[in-house]
């Protein structure tokens, strides 16, 4: 369930990085179709004209050839859009953390031993749908849940969709029962 998590938060900074990116080149774009408009005339009640200084920014649908540019600030220095690169260095940094909680791997057999497997169904909570998956991942024997550990069910959640329900359950418990 923290993997979960974590997986989902790591996402969401990767979203709003990427949305903050995008928010840049669409304002940039913008800025690049604003012209600024630098005087007007207007007539005050004695009916002479005076220039007034105006700062006001008229938006084109397409820039003109009158575009004036007056000063250009480059605001790449101030913000660093992600790369390639950090976005890998994260996925490498998940993956460590992965790692780190990643358990001991249980007692896993290619087949069952003497050729017969454990009817494992009896434990409460394994049909035969779970059965099948215990042994596609080489889980055939009740004494291999039994001797299942606190790391091995870290595992198991890492690594399996039914891991979680081996706490609820009680499987390890139930397997030792059924061995005496």
């Amino acid at each position: 369930m923290l993997e979960i998590a974590l997986e989902i938060i790591i996402c969401l900074l990767l979203a709003t990085l990427i949305g903050f990116a995008l928010g840049y080149i669409v304002a940039k774009s913008q800025s690049a179709k604003s012209k600024p408009v630098t005087s007007t005339k207007t007539e005050t009640k004695d009916n002479s004209e005076e220039e007034l200084e105006v700062v006001e920014l008229a938006v084109e649908e397409e820039p003109s050839q009158e575009t004036l540019v007056t000063e250009e600030t480059t605001v790449s220095d101030e913000v660093e859009i992600p790369t390639e690169n950090a976005i890998e260095n994260a996925l490498e940094a998940l993956e460590e953390l992965e790692d780190t909680k990643a358990g001991e791997i249980p007692e896993l057999l290619s087949e069952p031993r003497n050729g017969e497997k454990d009817k494992l169904t009896k434990i409460k909570g394994i049909g035969p749908k779970v059965e099948e998956k215990l042994n596609d991942s080489g889980i055939f024997h009740f004494e291999q849940i039994a001797n299942w550990t606190e790391e091995n069910m870290i595992w198991l959640e890492a690594h399996t969709l039914f891991a979680s329900r081996v706490k609820k359950e009680a499987w390890v418990i139930e397997s030792k029962a059924l061995l005496s």
